[in-house]
């Protein structure tokens, strides 16, 4: 339920109403095989079963902080749902709990996700159908990654 930022055809009139909240956050999944016995049989296993840890003092936490796409990130990728690296590069740097292993996107659009893999070092598989938005991600996965940062 996603309404206008104010009244239709009465923005003006209006200026200080909002037809309902806007959106202010996105619910993102992590899909995974159960676990097979305990953790640490897991990871040693096959790499998986947790998340990478933040640093030594802060764990992978279920909220990650994001602010709107950057317009330098924008401008290289013209995709309508671009998410920005700086929110990427932490959730794919924290599904790989070793830093070994291959991160999919089966919807991959203009490959910001893959993108964010290219940056912070993991391998990346991407699958989009359509072929403009696939176009778009062979010329934006570079670009993207190149992108510095600031430091948290």
């Amino acid at each position: 339920m996603r309404g206008g930022d104010r009244p239709k055809a009465a923005h003006v009139e209006f200026s200080d109403v909002s037809v309902m909240p806007r959106s202010m956050w996105e619910p993102w999944l992590v899909f995974r095989k159960p676990i097979d016995g305990r953790v640490q049989d897991n990871l040693r296993k096959w790499g998986a079963g947790g998340f990478r840890r933040i640093s030594a003092e802060r764990p992978f936490g279920d909220v990650i902080a994001s602010a709107p796409t950057r317009a330098a990130e924008r401008a290289l990728a013209q995709h309508p749902s671009l998410k920005p690296q700086a929110f990427l590069r932490q959730l794919v740097r924290g599904v790989l709990p070793l830093g070994k292993g291959i991160v999919l996107d089966p919807f991959a659009g203009s490959g910001s996700t893959l993108a964010a893999c290219e940056a912070v070092g993991y391998a990346s598989v991407g699958v989009e159908r359509d072929r403009k938005y696939f176009d778009l991600a062979v010329e934006a996965i570079p670009k993207l990654s190149k992108l510095a940062m600031k430091a948290d």
